[in-house]
């Protein structure tokens, strides 16, 4: 599954940070961990266990997403509630990507690979009393492998085959052998059979699961979706796995201006701002009651290329156009440094990263020999390129998010300066959505962030057999790629995924199908009487059920 992070006024739902995973590149390996998060700002409170129970955080950020529905999410937003709050995976990753039990106490690999064996927990209740069982897996399970269902990060379990019940809580299933075989039961929240069962498949995303679900996490849904949503502490959450939630709530508060949602954190309507806009960080910083958490993302921003418009087919006039455009200059500009220049679709948080593949250099005056040579002159002399009569002119289009905007303005001036001209288009998410999503493609170009899984597979983005598929954006096709990619997800050993995936970068780079602009580093801020908050790679709610607020806090509120 990928993310796109459409950011302000987007709507949170759209692919699969969206938002578009088991990592072929490393996930169980020591030498696999992410860097550590930026410290808190002021150090933490001793304040004993006991005293930590109570209070209500309101989490402000982006003003939509999806759906609760697993079968029907691919924003970033609702996949991470899912799986941090309202529901459970089978297993979940460590801060290392490691395996680790959850929903599954164990589960057993026989000697060549070929079966799997979950043993579940027996103390995990449904939100309504109903038990968790081995059928919530199978049904899970069965229901998203459904071609019918459409579910978008389906390659998750390609190989895996059955279920098989052995009893109401193990569940056996035969699966193909390769890296990184467990990790998409990280990222698959368990559903309930006894609410989905009987769904037709073209009604399972309009399922009234999606805006009121019942889950079995340490959170319940309480509220929503009106003004927002509200969760609440489950008290029943097994002791074993932490016991209920310190916090008594946690409310998503959706807020679309950058400069409103730090006006709340610093008067205390909200307590926590997630992705802070990188225009509002100097200020959160300068004020002694709020801390910024920087942390690594896998993230990076893009400019797609419509390749079913005839000037942007060649490579050699893409790379002209990258050349063209001064990324770093972008990351000091509007990321407020938090980033470095892509040199593909594989960041450095992945094993696979390449520090040696050099990101394609900005030189204008490169861009402009190279236009020159194929035929994109300036015959009058206005300023502006032209061939066969035909400007050479294209619309960027963006969302309404801040850093979009002010991204499509540098490169609509950057690329002037070559000749080239940029009309910039700025919309609803809906419509930017809409507009790249269809089977028209109807863009010359878009500004976004996209999000790769854990495990990156990106045959959607790039397979020559997606064309016209939903994700294909670019509708790229490269003969020489297209093996790399069906083989990326089929590897046998940790080894083998990095080498194709340094190979499946160093093709893309040179052909830039996107423009690769930079691997985000995110950001997000907080007040200081809130607790416990440690974003990683693996999101920042990954740790939502351990937050807790000053006991002071609480009683002035």
């Amino acid at each position: 599954m990928r993310v796109v992070r459409g950011g302000r006024n987007a709507p949170a739902a759209v692919f699969a940070r969206a938002v578009f995973v088991v990592v072929i590149a490393g996930a169980c390996r020591d030498d696999a961990a992410p860097p550590p998060a930026a410290e808190p700002v002021v150090p933490e409170r001793v304040v004993p266990e006991a005293e930590r129970y109570g209070g209500t955080v309101v989490i402000a950020g982006a003003p939509a997403f999806g759906t609760f529905n697993p079968a029907a999410a691919t924003d970033e937003l609702s996949m991470e509630i899912q799986r941090h709050a309202l529901l459970m995976t089978l297993l979940r990753p460590d801060e290392k990507l490691r395996e680790r039990p959850y929903l599954a106490e164990s589960w057993d690999i026989n000697q060549d690979s070929t079966a799997v064996v979950f043993h579940l927990r027996k103390d995990v209740r449904w939100h309504d009393g109903e038990p968790t069982t081995a059928a919530d897996v199978a049904f899970t399970f069965q229901l998203l492998k459904d071609p019918e269902v459409g579910f978008s990060n389906a390659q998750w379990f390609e190989g895996w085959e059955g279920p098989e019940l052995l009893d109401d809580y193990t569940i056996r299933f035969a699966v193909r052998p390769r890296a990184g075989l467990m990790s998409g039961w990280t990222r698959l929240p368990i559903m309930p059979r006894h609410i989905l069962s009987g769904t037709e498949a073209d009604r399972l995303a309009t399922h009234p699961f999606g805006t009121h679900p019942v889950g079995n996490g340490p959170f319940r849904f309480a509220e929503g979706p009106s003004g927002g949503w509200v969760l609440e502490a489950n008290p029943d959450f097994p002791e074993d796995l932490g016991g209920r939630p310190y916090l008594d709530r946690g409310v998503y508060r959706p807020i679309p201006d950058p400069a409103t949602e730090l006006a709340e954190l610093k008067t205390g309507g909200v307590q926590f701002v997630r992705f802070i806009s990188p225009s509002q960080i100097a200020r959160a910083r300068a004020d002694e009651s709020i801390s910024v958490l920087e942390y690594p993302s896998r993230a990076y921003g893009l400019i797609a290329w419509n390749g079913k418009r005839p000037m942007f087919q060649d490579a050699v006039m893409r790379r002209a156009l990258t050349m063209g455009i001064d990324r770093q200059a972008l990351i000091d500009a509007v990321r407020n440094g938090l980033g470095e220049v892509a040199n593909g679709p594989i960041g450095p948080w992945n094993p696979a990263y390449d520090p040696d593949l050099a990101p394609l250099p900005f030189s204008p005056d490169s861009a402009a020999t190279t236009l020159d040579r194929l035929g994109w002159t300036d015959p009058d002399g206005d300023g502006w390129r032209e061939r066969g009569g035909k400007p050479l002119r294209f619309t960027l289009m963006t969302s309404q998010r801040d850093t979009y905007r002010d991204i499509a303005t540098i490169v609509q001036a950057q690329l002037a300066k070559i000749g080239v001209r940029v009309d910039q288009r700025t919309v609803e998410g809906s419509v930017l959505i809409d507009a790249i999503m269809s089977p028209e493609r109807r863009f010359d170009a878009f500004v976004l962030e996209w999000e790769p899984d854990l495990e990156v597979d990106d045959r959607q983005l790039f397979s020559c057999q997606d064309v016209g598929e939903m994700y294909q954006f670019s509708s790229y096709c490269n003969e020489e790629l297209e093996p790399i990619l069906q083989a990326i997800p089929n590897a046998r050993s940790h080894e083998e995924g990095e080498r194709l995936l340094r190979r499946y970068a160093a093709i893309v780079n040179r052909d830039q199908p996107f423009t690769f602009l930079y691997f985000a580093r995110d950001a997000d801020a907080k007040r200081n009487e809130l607790h416990g908050v440690e974003p990683d790679i693996r999101g920042d709610l990954i740790g939502l059920r351990t937050w807790w607020l000053d006991p002071d806090s609480r009683a002035a509120r």
